[in-house]
Protein backbone atom coordinates (compact mmCIF):
# COMPACT_ATOMS: atom_id res chain seq x y z
CA UNK A 1 0.00 0.00 0.00
CA UNK A 2 1.05 3.54 -0.89
CA UNK A 3 1.98 6.02 2.08
CA UNK A 4 -1.51 7.75 2.85
CA UNK A 5 -1.35 11.34 2.48
CA UNK A 6 -0.31 13.78 5.05
CA UNK A 7 -3.96 14.61 5.82
CA UNK A 8 -4.62 10.61 6.65
CA UNK A 9 -1.85 10.29 8.51
CA UNK A 10 -2.40 13.32 10.85
CA UNK A 11 -6.31 11.35 11.33
CA UNK A 12 -4.95 8.41 11.87
CA UNK A 13 -2.59 9.54 14.92
CA UNK A 14 -5.47 12.03 16.08
CA UNK A 15 -7.84 8.22 16.42
CA UNK A 16 -4.78 6.13 17.84
CA UNK A 17 -4.65 8.98 20.72
CA UNK A 18 -7.88 9.51 21.04
CA UNK A 19 -8.43 5.72 21.83
CA UNK A 20 -5.30 5.52 24.58
CA UNK A 21 -7.33 9.06 25.90
CA UNK A 22 -10.14 6.57 26.50
CA UNK A 23 -12.24 8.54 24.38
CA UNK A 24 -13.56 5.91 22.33
CA UNK A 25 -16.79 7.29 20.67
CA UNK A 26 -14.62 10.60 18.96
CA UNK A 27 -11.70 7.65 18.11
CA UNK A 28 -14.53 5.80 16.29
CA UNK A 29 -15.91 9.42 14.41
CA UNK A 30 -12.40 9.82 13.54
CA UNK A 31 -11.84 6.02 12.12
CA UNK A 32 -14.73 6.51 10.05
CA UNK A 33 -13.63 9.84 8.62
CA UNK A 34 -10.79 8.24 7.42
CA UNK A 35 -12.87 5.51 5.70
CA UNK A 36 -14.85 8.04 4.05
CA UNK A 37 -12.11 9.32 2.07
CA UNK A 38 -10.12 5.11 1.99
CA UNK A 39 -13.18 3.04 1.79
CA UNK A 40 -10.71 -0.32 0.98
CA UNK A 41 -8.65 0.09 3.92
CA UNK A 42 -9.22 -3.27 5.89
CA UNK A 43 -6.36 -2.07 8.78
CA UNK A 44 -8.82 1.41 9.69
CA UNK A 45 -11.90 -1.52 9.32
CA UNK A 46 -10.48 -3.49 12.13
CA UNK A 47 -9.57 -0.20 14.27
CA UNK A 48 -13.16 0.75 14.52
CA UNK A 49 -14.34 -2.63 14.94
CA UNK A 50 -11.92 -2.54 17.98
CA UNK A 51 -12.81 0.48 19.01
CA UNK A 52 -16.43 -0.54 18.89
CA UNK A 53 -15.96 -3.56 20.83
CA UNK A 54 -14.17 -1.39 23.37
CA UNK A 55 -17.77 0.24 23.66
CA UNK A 56 -19.79 -2.69 23.94
CA UNK A 57 -21.20 -2.32 20.89
CA UNK A 58 -20.73 -5.26 18.88
CA UNK A 59 -23.04 -4.82 16.20
CA UNK A 60 -21.19 -2.14 14.81
CA UNK A 61 -17.57 -3.93 15.59
CA UNK A 62 -19.10 -7.02 13.51
CA UNK A 63 -19.84 -3.97 10.79
CA UNK A 64 -16.61 -3.03 10.52
CA UNK A 65 -14.71 -6.59 10.73
CA UNK A 66 -16.62 -8.25 8.27
CA UNK A 67 -15.28 -5.54 5.77
CA UNK A 68 -12.09 -5.52 7.04
CA UNK A 69 -12.04 -9.46 6.32
CA UNK A 70 -13.63 -8.81 3.00
CA UNK A 71 -10.85 -6.23 2.26
CA UNK A 72 -8.48 -8.16 3.60
CA UNK A 73 -9.69 -12.25 3.83
CA UNK A 74 -5.77 -13.03 5.04
CA UNK A 75 -6.25 -11.01 7.99
CA UNK A 76 -6.07 -13.18 10.72
CA UNK A 77 -6.98 -11.03 13.56
CA UNK A 78 -9.84 -9.31 12.06
CA UNK A 79 -11.55 -13.49 11.49
CA UNK A 80 -10.92 -13.41 15.57
CA UNK A 81 -12.46 -10.25 16.52
CA UNK A 82 -15.04 -10.64 14.43
CA UNK A 83 -15.71 -14.13 16.09
CA UNK A 84 -15.32 -12.47 19.72
CA UNK A 85 -18.11 -9.74 18.49
CA UNK A 86 -20.61 -12.31 17.00
CA UNK A 87 -20.08 -14.55 19.93
CA UNK A 88 -21.18 -11.00 22.18
CA UNK A 89 -24.25 -10.62 19.82
CA UNK A 90 -25.35 -14.39 20.57
CA UNK A 91 -24.58 -15.19 16.71
CA UNK A 92 -22.90 -18.60 17.68
CA UNK A 93 -22.63 -20.41 14.12
CA UNK A 94 -21.40 -17.27 12.48
CA UNK A 95 -18.68 -17.23 15.09
CA UNK A 96 -18.02 -20.73 14.58
CA UNK A 97 -17.41 -19.86 11.16
CA UNK A 98 -14.91 -16.73 12.08
CA UNK A 99 -12.78 -18.69 14.76
CA UNK A 100 -12.67 -21.50 12.58
CA UNK A 101 -11.09 -19.22 9.86
CA UNK A 102 -8.64 -17.37 11.92
CA UNK A 103 -7.25 -20.83 13.42
CA UNK A 104 -6.78 -21.84 9.24
CA UNK A 105 -4.90 -18.51 8.46
CA UNK A 106 -2.85 -19.07 12.22
CA UNK A 107 -3.22 -22.76 13.53
CA UNK A 108 -1.26 -21.45 16.43
CA UNK A 109 -3.81 -18.83 17.45
CA UNK A 110 -4.18 -20.24 21.03
CA UNK A 111 -7.20 -17.57 22.19
CA UNK A 112 -9.22 -18.24 18.88
CA UNK A 113 -9.19 -22.19 19.89
CA UNK A 114 -10.05 -20.99 23.29
CA UNK A 115 -13.11 -19.12 22.37
CA UNK A 116 -14.33 -21.69 19.16
CA UNK A 117 -14.69 -24.37 22.27
CA UNK A 118 -16.50 -21.83 24.98
CA UNK A 119 -18.96 -21.52 21.28
CA UNK A 120 -19.14 -25.07 20.63
CA UNK A 121 -19.97 -25.68 24.36
CA UNK A 122 -22.79 -23.13 23.99
CA UNK A 123 -23.93 -24.82 21.06
CA UNK A 124 -23.96 -28.41 23.01
CA UNK A 125 -21.58 -29.49 20.36
CA UNK A 126 -19.09 -30.95 22.87
CA UNK A 127 -16.83 -33.63 21.06
CA UNK A 128 -15.90 -30.31 19.22
CA UNK A 129 -15.74 -28.62 22.36
CA UNK A 130 -13.34 -30.67 23.73
CA UNK A 131 -11.29 -31.15 20.73
CA UNK A 132 -10.58 -27.18 20.30
CA UNK A 133 -9.70 -26.52 24.37
CA UNK A 134 -6.75 -30.20 23.54
CA UNK A 135 -5.44 -27.92 20.92
CA UNK A 136 -5.72 -24.78 23.07
CA UNK A 137 -3.78 -26.72 25.85
CA UNK A 138 -1.18 -28.20 23.94
CA UNK A 139 -0.07 -24.43 22.76
CA UNK A 140 -0.44 -22.92 26.17
CA UNK A 141 -0.25 -26.12 28.81
CA UNK A 142 -0.90 -23.95 31.53
CA UNK A 143 -4.01 -22.32 30.58
CA UNK A 144 -6.34 -22.57 33.49
CA UNK A 145 -9.64 -21.82 32.47
CA UNK A 146 -9.17 -23.81 29.33
CA UNK A 147 -8.11 -26.76 31.69
CA UNK A 148 -11.38 -26.52 33.41
CA UNK A 149 -13.53 -25.81 30.61
CA UNK A 150 -11.68 -29.23 29.07
CA UNK A 151 -13.19 -30.82 32.24
CA UNK A 152 -16.71 -29.63 31.65
CA UNK A 153 -16.74 -30.81 27.56
CA UNK A 154 -15.50 -34.40 28.91
CA UNK A 155 -18.03 -34.33 31.68
CA UNK A 156 -20.58 -33.44 28.94
CA UNK A 157 -19.45 -36.62 27.12
CA UNK A 158 -19.63 -38.75 30.20
CA UNK A 159 -15.91 -38.91 29.86
CA UNK A 160 -15.41 -38.66 33.86
CA UNK A 161 -11.96 -39.86 34.16
CA UNK A 162 -10.52 -37.79 31.75
CA UNK A 163 -13.04 -34.90 33.34
CA UNK A 164 -11.16 -35.63 36.93
CA UNK A 165 -7.80 -35.50 35.45
CA UNK A 166 -8.78 -31.77 33.84
CA UNK A 167 -9.87 -31.19 37.24
CA UNK A 168 -6.95 -32.26 38.72
CA UNK A 169 -4.78 -30.33 36.15
CA UNK A 170 -6.83 -27.42 36.80
CA UNK A 171 -6.50 -26.99 40.93
CA UNK A 172 -3.16 -28.10 40.51
CA UNK A 173 -2.67 -24.04 38.51
CA UNK A 174 -5.25 -22.43 40.46
CA UNK A 175 -5.80 -24.32 44.30
CA UNK A 176 -8.07 -21.96 45.45
CA UNK A 177 -10.87 -21.70 42.60
CA UNK A 178 -14.26 -22.94 43.92
CA UNK A 179 -15.68 -23.47 40.77
CA UNK A 180 -12.98 -26.27 39.68
CA UNK A 181 -13.30 -28.03 43.48
CA UNK A 182 -17.21 -27.77 42.78
CA UNK A 183 -16.35 -29.98 39.54
CA UNK A 184 -14.03 -31.94 40.62
CA UNK A 185 -16.14 -33.21 43.73
CA UNK A 186 -19.29 -33.50 41.40
CA UNK A 187 -17.32 -35.57 39.15
CA UNK A 188 -16.51 -37.91 41.78
CA UNK A 189 -19.97 -38.20 43.15
CA UNK A 190 -21.05 -38.91 39.56
CA UNK A 191 -18.13 -41.60 39.58
CA UNK A 192 -19.96 -43.69 42.23
CA UNK A 193 -16.59 -42.87 44.11
CA UNK A 194 -18.11 -41.28 47.61
CA UNK A 195 -14.65 -41.76 49.59
CA UNK A 196 -12.52 -40.04 46.67
CA UNK A 197 -15.19 -37.09 46.43
CA UNK A 198 -15.37 -36.83 50.75
CA UNK A 199 -11.59 -36.73 50.22
CA UNK A 200 -12.33 -33.94 47.93
CA UNK A 201 -14.21 -32.24 49.14
CA UNK A 202 -12.37 -32.49 52.92
CA UNK A 203 -9.50 -30.59 50.75
CA UNK A 204 -11.73 -28.21 49.29
CA UNK A 205 -12.89 -27.19 52.23
CA UNK A 206 -8.94 -26.75 53.71
CA UNK A 207 -8.07 -24.38 50.67
CA UNK A 208 -10.99 -22.38 50.92
CA UNK A 209 -12.54 -22.60 54.65
CA UNK A 210 -14.89 -20.30 54.04
CA UNK A 211 -16.93 -21.01 51.35
CA UNK A 212 -20.82 -21.85 51.34
CA UNK A 213 -20.08 -24.44 48.51
CA UNK A 214 -17.19 -25.83 50.07
CA UNK A 215 -18.88 -27.06 53.18
CA UNK A 216 -22.27 -27.25 51.57
CA UNK A 217 -20.23 -30.17 49.21
CA UNK A 218 -18.74 -31.33 52.26
CA UNK A 219 -21.88 -32.15 53.46
CA UNK A 220 -23.41 -34.29 50.42
CA UNK A 221 -20.06 -36.80 50.67
CA UNK A 222 -20.12 -37.72 53.95
CA UNK A 223 -23.74 -38.21 53.43
CA UNK A 224 -23.06 -40.30 50.55
CA UNK A 225 -20.10 -41.72 52.30
CA UNK A 226 -22.47 -42.84 55.32
CA UNK A 227 -20.11 -41.09 57.42
CA UNK A 228 -22.84 -40.08 59.89
CA UNK A 229 -21.03 -39.20 63.02
CA UNK A 230 -19.48 -35.85 60.93
CA UNK A 231 -22.45 -35.48 59.12
CA UNK A 232 -24.44 -34.38 61.70
CA UNK A 233 -21.49 -32.14 63.23
CA UNK A 234 -21.92 -30.37 60.16
CA UNK A 235 -25.83 -30.80 59.53
CA UNK A 236 -26.72 -29.88 62.84
CA UNK A 237 -30.13 -28.70 62.62
CA UNK A 238 -30.92 -28.94 66.61
CA UNK A 239 -27.84 -26.59 66.98
CA UNK A 240 -27.16 -24.59 63.91
CA UNK A 241 -31.21 -23.25 62.83
CA UNK A 242 -32.76 -20.76 65.32
CA UNK A 243 -36.39 -19.49 65.08
CA UNK A 244 -36.93 -16.12 66.06
CA UNK A 245 -40.83 -15.30 67.05
CA UNK A 246 -42.14 -11.94 67.10
CA UNK A 247 -45.83 -10.86 68.60
CA UNK A 248 -45.01 -7.02 69.38
CA UNK A 249 -43.32 -4.18 66.51
CA UNK A 250 -41.81 -1.11 67.65
CA UNK A 251 -43.70 1.45 65.47
CA UNK A 252 -46.63 -0.46 64.26
CA UNK A 253 -50.38 -1.14 66.32
CA UNK A 254 -49.95 -4.60 66.20
CA UNK A 255 -47.88 -7.84 64.24
CA UNK A 256 -50.98 -8.42 61.62
CA UNK A 257 -50.22 -4.15 60.60
CA UNK A 258 -46.42 -4.84 60.35
CA UNK A 259 -47.03 -7.95 58.41
CA UNK A 260 -49.82 -6.19 55.62
CA UNK A 261 -47.49 -3.13 55.78
CA UNK A 262 -44.61 -5.45 54.48
CA UNK A 263 -46.93 -7.98 51.86
CA UNK A 264 -47.79 -4.23 50.26
CA UNK A 265 -44.17 -3.33 50.43
CA UNK A 266 -43.11 -6.72 48.24
CA UNK A 267 -46.07 -6.90 46.07
CA UNK A 268 -45.87 -3.00 45.04
CA UNK A 269 -42.28 -3.63 44.27
CA UNK A 270 -41.09 -1.93 41.14
CA UNK A 271 -38.61 -4.85 40.68
CA UNK A 272 -41.31 -7.91 41.35
CA UNK A 273 -41.37 -10.09 38.51
CA UNK A 274 -40.92 -14.13 37.43
CA UNK A 275 -37.56 -14.52 36.73
CA UNK A 276 -36.21 -15.30 33.30
CA UNK A 277 -36.16 -18.92 32.61
CA UNK A 278 -32.66 -19.45 32.20
CA UNK A 279 -31.96 -17.44 35.42
CA UNK A 280 -30.40 -19.43 38.33
CA UNK A 281 -33.50 -18.07 40.57
CA UNK A 282 -35.89 -19.20 38.13
CA UNK A 283 -38.08 -21.75 39.91
CA UNK A 284 -41.88 -21.77 38.08
CA UNK A 285 -44.19 -19.11 36.43
CA UNK A 286 -46.05 -18.39 39.73
CA UNK A 287 -43.02 -17.52 41.37
CA UNK A 288 -42.18 -13.93 41.99
CA UNK A 289 -39.24 -12.38 43.40
CA UNK A 290 -37.77 -8.78 43.93
CA UNK A 291 -34.69 -7.40 43.45
CA UNK A 292 -32.82 -6.06 46.54
CA UNK A 293 -35.47 -4.60 49.28
CA UNK A 294 -33.05 -2.71 51.42
CA UNK A 295 -31.76 -0.10 48.56
CA UNK A 296 -34.06 2.66 48.32
CA UNK A 297 -37.35 3.90 49.98
CA UNK A 298 -37.06 1.06 52.88
CA UNK A 299 -40.50 1.65 53.78
CA UNK A 300 -41.35 -0.97 56.57
CA UNK A 301 -38.43 -3.02 55.92
CA UNK A 302 -35.95 -0.65 57.24
CA UNK A 303 -38.00 -2.19 61.07
CA UNK A 304 -37.58 -5.75 59.45
CA UNK A 305 -33.61 -4.69 58.36
CA UNK A 306 -33.06 -3.46 62.22
CA UNK A 307 -35.15 -7.21 63.44
CA UNK A 308 -32.78 -8.87 61.21
CA UNK A 309 -29.60 -7.43 62.51
CA UNK A 310 -30.61 -8.08 65.62
CA UNK A 311 -31.63 -11.95 65.07
CA UNK A 312 -28.03 -12.21 63.86
CA UNK A 313 -26.34 -11.23 66.68
CA UNK A 314 -28.49 -12.95 68.88
CA UNK A 315 -28.12 -16.18 67.46
CA UNK A 316 -23.92 -15.69 67.20
CA UNK A 317 -24.33 -15.08 71.24
CA UNK A 318 -26.16 -17.56 71.88
CA UNK A 319 -26.26 -20.62 69.00
CA UNK A 320 -25.84 -24.51 70.61
CA UNK A 321 -23.42 -25.50 68.30
CA UNK A 322 -19.33 -24.83 69.28
CA UNK A 323 -17.89 -21.66 69.36
CA UNK A 324 -14.87 -23.45 67.59
CA UNK A 325 -17.42 -25.06 64.96
CA UNK A 326 -16.25 -24.22 61.52
CA UNK A 327 -18.84 -22.70 60.38
CA UNK A 328 -18.98 -19.81 63.22
CA UNK A 329 -14.89 -19.78 63.65
CA UNK A 330 -15.18 -18.65 59.93
CA UNK A 331 -17.84 -15.69 60.11
CA UNK A 332 -16.63 -12.62 57.78
CA UNK A 333 -15.21 -10.25 59.79
CA UNK A 334 -17.40 -7.45 58.08
CA UNK A 335 -20.91 -8.47 56.86
CA UNK A 336 -24.15 -6.81 55.71
CA UNK A 337 -27.93 -8.04 55.12
CA UNK A 338 -28.94 -8.58 51.62
CA UNK A 339 -33.06 -8.94 51.48
CA UNK A 340 -35.78 -9.99 48.80
CA UNK A 341 -39.19 -10.38 48.46
CA UNK A 342 -40.70 -14.01 47.67
CA UNK A 343 -43.99 -14.08 46.56
CA UNK A 344 -46.11 -17.60 45.27
CA UNK A 345 -49.26 -17.38 43.42
CA UNK A 346 -51.37 -20.02 44.51
CA UNK A 347 -49.64 -22.72 43.74
CA UNK A 348 -45.99 -23.66 43.28
CA UNK A 349 -42.84 -24.32 45.48
CA UNK A 350 -39.01 -23.53 45.55
CA UNK A 351 -36.33 -26.44 44.87
CA UNK A 352 -33.16 -27.04 46.56
CA UNK A 353 -30.82 -24.43 46.44
CA UNK A 354 -28.22 -21.90 47.77
CA UNK A 355 -27.20 -18.89 48.02
CA UNK A 356 -23.49 -18.63 47.17
CA UNK A 357 -23.29 -15.23 48.68
CA UNK A 358 -24.79 -15.87 51.58
CA UNK A 359 -22.59 -16.85 55.00
CA UNK A 360 -26.00 -17.16 56.60
CA UNK A 361 -29.69 -17.58 54.85
CA UNK A 362 -32.88 -16.50 56.89
CA UNK A 363 -36.39 -16.15 56.02
CA UNK A 364 -39.41 -14.29 57.10
CA UNK A 365 -43.07 -14.81 56.77
CA UNK A 366 -45.65 -11.92 56.67
CA UNK A 367 -48.24 -14.26 54.40
CA UNK A 368 -49.24 -17.79 54.45
CA UNK A 369 -51.73 -19.51 52.85
CA UNK A 370 -54.13 -21.84 55.15
CA UNK A 371 -52.91 -24.92 53.86
CA UNK A 372 -49.73 -24.23 55.93
CA UNK A 373 -51.49 -25.10 59.28
CA UNK A 374 -51.73 -29.53 57.79
CA UNK A 375 -49.38 -30.98 59.60
CA UNK A 376 -49.54 -34.08 58.00
CA UNK A 377 -48.64 -32.82 53.98
CA UNK A 378 -47.07 -30.04 55.16
CA UNK A 379 -47.38 -27.87 52.26
CA UNK A 380 -45.57 -25.25 51.85
CA UNK A 381 -43.66 -26.05 54.46
CA UNK A 382 -39.63 -24.91 54.66
CA UNK A 383 -37.35 -27.71 54.27
CA UNK A 384 -34.21 -27.89 54.80
CA UNK A 385 -31.01 -30.59 53.92
CA UNK A 386 -32.08 -32.14 50.71
CA UNK A 387 -29.64 -31.83 47.49
CA UNK A 388 -30.72 -30.55 43.83
CA UNK A 389 -32.50 -33.92 42.01
CA UNK A 390 -29.69 -33.35 39.45
CA UNK A 391 -27.02 -33.85 41.76
CA UNK A 392 -25.28 -37.68 41.06
CA UNK A 393 -26.17 -38.68 44.57
CA UNK A 394 -27.02 -42.03 45.82
CA UNK A 395 -27.93 -41.62 49.21
CA UNK A 396 -30.87 -40.63 51.18
CA UNK A 397 -30.14 -37.24 52.72
CA UNK A 398 -31.56 -36.51 56.30
CA UNK A 399 -34.08 -33.21 56.15
CA UNK A 400 -36.07 -31.15 58.68
CA UNK A 401 -39.50 -29.41 57.17
CA UNK A 402 -40.35 -26.53 59.80
CA UNK A 403 -44.10 -25.43 59.57
CA UNK A 404 -44.12 -21.41 58.61
CA UNK A 405 -46.00 -18.72 61.01
CA UNK A 406 -46.71 -15.65 59.91
CA UNK A 407 -44.55 -13.21 62.50
CA UNK A 408 -41.81 -16.34 62.38
CA UNK A 409 -38.19 -15.63 61.34
CA UNK A 410 -35.65 -18.81 60.62
CA UNK A 411 -32.04 -18.43 60.42
CA UNK A 412 -28.86 -21.10 59.38
CA UNK A 413 -26.18 -21.96 57.90
CA UNK A 414 -25.75 -20.81 54.04
CA UNK A 415 -24.29 -23.76 52.98
CA UNK A 416 -27.94 -26.15 53.85
CA UNK A 417 -29.57 -26.55 50.95
CA UNK A 418 -33.23 -24.88 51.22
CA UNK A 419 -36.40 -25.06 50.12
CA UNK A 420 -40.13 -25.04 50.00
CA UNK A 421 -42.44 -27.86 49.82
CA UNK A 422 -44.79 -27.90 46.98
CA UNK A 423 -48.62 -26.73 47.68
CA UNK A 424 -51.15 -25.72 46.04
CA UNK A 425 -53.56 -23.06 47.46
CA UNK A 426 -56.26 -20.36 46.22
CA UNK A 427 -54.14 -18.02 48.80
CA UNK A 428 -51.04 -16.01 48.21
CA UNK A 429 -47.73 -16.68 50.18
CA UNK A 430 -45.15 -13.66 50.94
CA UNK A 431 -42.26 -14.55 52.02
CA UNK A 432 -39.09 -12.18 52.86
CA UNK A 433 -35.31 -13.76 52.39
CA UNK A 434 -32.48 -12.37 53.56
CA UNK A 435 -28.60 -13.62 53.66
CA UNK A 436 -25.65 -12.54 55.40
CA UNK A 437 -23.39 -11.34 53.16
CA UNK A 438 -19.82 -10.91 53.43
CA UNK A 439 -18.54 -6.89 52.96
CA UNK A 440 -15.15 -5.93 52.04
Amino acid sequence: MSQPPPEIVALQQKAGALVNAGRLPEALTVGRQILASQPERGDVHAFCGMVALRMSDPETAVEHYQAATERQPGFVEAHYNLGRALQQLGMLEEAVSAYRRAVALKRDLAPAHHNLGNVLMALERHEEAAAAYERTLELEPGAMETQRNLGLAYQKLDRLTEAEAAFRGTLALAPDWNEAHNNLTDTLLAKGEPEAAADAASAWLEAMPGSVAAMSYHCVALNELGDKERLHYWLDFEGLVRKHRFTEIPGYASLAEFNAALVEHVRNHPTLKVPPRDDPTYHHPKLHITEELLDGDKGPMATLEQMMLEAVEDYRANVSAPADHPYLAQWPERWRISAWGVVIEGEGNLAPHLHLEGYMGGCYYPQLPKEVADEDAKSGWFQLGRPPDEMPLNAEHETIEIQPQEGLMLLFPGYYYHATVPFKSAQRRVSIAFDVVADA
